[in-house]
């Protein structure tokens, strides 16, 4: 059985809550991207992280501490999740890093598949969820204020 890790989208992950339970549901099935562990018993997933947040231009190498510990876990290798590789503006930055430090391991695009004629509605969905307004400290104490409270 191929030992593997996953790396998902901070913004999926702390902002929406995701749970990562189309990945694996794949992973689990040998279907999307793990129908390459099939003749190996599967994919046995050992651990799933997000990334580290949108780190700007300066800081990409942030990505390491994190991906630090699936290595230490002893992945062969890591799929960048579906919602990592759709959004990320720093997939291929963070690719190149974690090569570069983590030779041995494998880093694979992608984790469960959502068919193209879907990608468009999924997109608007997600930038909906992420954008949606959510009261702040700061709208709460406003409230208070005009209250009399």
């Amino acid at each position: 059985m191929a030992r593997i890790g996953i790396i998902t989208c901070a913004n999926m992950t702390n902002d929406l809550a995701c749970s990562s339970a189309g990945c694996l549901e794949d992973s689990h099935a040998g279907k999307g991207k793990f129908t390459q562990y099939q003749e190996r018993g599967g994919a046995q997933v050992i651990g799933i992280i997000s990334c580290s947040g949108c780190p700007t231009l300066r800081a990409p190498e942030k990505i390491l501490r994190r991906v630090r510990t699936l290595a230490a876990s002893g992945v062969e290798a890591i799929h960048f999740a579906y919602c990592l590789e759709r959004n990320c503006p720093f997939k291929n930055k963070y690719r190149q890093i974690l090569q570069a430090e983590f030779p041995e391991i494998a880093f694979v695009s992608g984790t469960h598949e959502i068919p193209e004629e879907r990608g468009a509605e999924v997109d608007q969905f997600v930038k909906k969820a992420l954008c949606q307004q959510s009261l702040s400290m700061a709208d709460l104490i406003e409230r208070r204020r005009h209250e009399g409270v």
